[in-house]
């Protein structure tokens, strides 16, 4: 059974089990530590609790071991009872510390906004949407990947999950970007029979971008830019008005049946995937985490809540490495 004193001297031990540089992983639980007496008391100040706040009966291990059962479970994907019996825990154990620890990890790490699904008379407000200054570049790339999970015994719940681009029952997140590898927002999972744009249009994806930007996205978004709404500018050499889209979509062009594209199109469609292949490669690093790369068996009430904290360590690594890069050029 691993312990705390056999994590702080081995720490090649945490890397392999995390995929987290043991001196970030020690960092994480400092920081854990200074915001679990607020986060459990928020936890458990509920009108309908019974018990006094503080309560019940102590965790039967330290944060660490508790974190480290959430992360090894997440970046291995074994079983939760191998997982357990590393730590000595139960399997039960496993399941409720991803409950209980990934809205406190969500705290102290950088992970994206989660943006859910709206009617379509509603409009996200500014706090619901991006900042121009969150955007590295002034791009939002826009992308959607799939993940397989288990096949519904119920017909109906198989046709929504029946992905016929992968051949598979699949949850589908969508993704948004800057052109710097940070991954700034995610879409709430939907079943994988959703639309790559039917998605996009549900959790209004232009509509919480801000004014100016640039959208870059593949060809299932074509018609994304028909949702660009128009705003009035004025010239201030002449004073004229004119009605301009408030931000700028681009989408790769679709060879026509039976004709071929230009060279000019086929020249901004490789432009326009040398600049998308960022938003690949955060969608790749997410997927270095086994609960992400292989099927789902949790259950998808909390997969959004997970996919929240992978890409939260992603953007973690990523500021790591991107730190790193600028002293070794300076």
């Amino acid at each position: 059974m691993l312990t705390e004193k056999i994590l702080q001297s081995n720490p090649t031990l945490i890397k392999a089990l995390t995929g987290l540089p043991a001196d970030v992983f020690w960092q994480l639980i400092a920081n854990l530590e200074a915001k679990l007496p607020e986060y459990e008391y928020q936890r458990h100040d509920q009108p309908d609790r019974q018990r006094a706040v503080g309560a019940g009966r102590p965790y039967d291990q330290p944060l660490v071991m508790r974190a480290m059962l959430v992360l090894t479970y997440m970046r291995l994907h074994i079983a939760q009872e191998i997982v357990a019996l590393l730590f000595g825990a139960t399997q039960p154990d496993v399941s409720r510390e991803l409950r209980r620890l990934l809205p406190l990890m969500a705290q102290v790490i950088p992970v994206p906004e989660v943006w859910q699904v709206m009617d379509e008379e509603e409009t996200p407000s500014e706090e619901e949407g991006l900042g121009l200054a969150q955007l590295a570049d002034g791009r939002a790339l826009v992308d959607a990947t799939e993940q397989a999970v288990y096949r519904s015994q119920d017909n109906e719940e198989r046709k929504k999950y029946y992905s016929g681009k992968k051949k598979a029952f699949t949850l589908k997140t969508e993704f948004v970007t800057d052109g710097e590898h940070h991954i700034l927002a995610i879409s709430e999972a939907m079943p994988g029979a959703t639309h790559d744009k039917k998605l996009s249009d549900g959790i209004k994806t232009v509509e919480r971008l801000p004014d100016g930007c640039e959208v870059d996205a593949d060809k299932g978004y074509q018609g994304l830019d028909k949702r660009v709404t128009l705003v009035t500018v004025r010239n201030a050499e002449t004073g004229d008005e004119q009605q301009v889209p408030r931000l700028q979509v681009k989408t790769p062009f679709k060879k026509p049946k039976g004709k071929a594209l230009t060279d000019e199109q086929e020249e901004f469609n490789r432009q326009l995937s040398a600049i998308r292949i960022r938003i690949e490669h955060c969608i790749g690093w997410v997927k270095n985490w086994d609960i992400i790369a292989t099927r789902f068996r949790c259950a998808h009430s909390i997969y959004t809540l997970i996919m929240q904290g992978v890409c939260g360590f992603v953007n973690l690594q990523t500021a790591r490495w991107q730190m790193a890069k600028a002293q070794i050029t300076t």
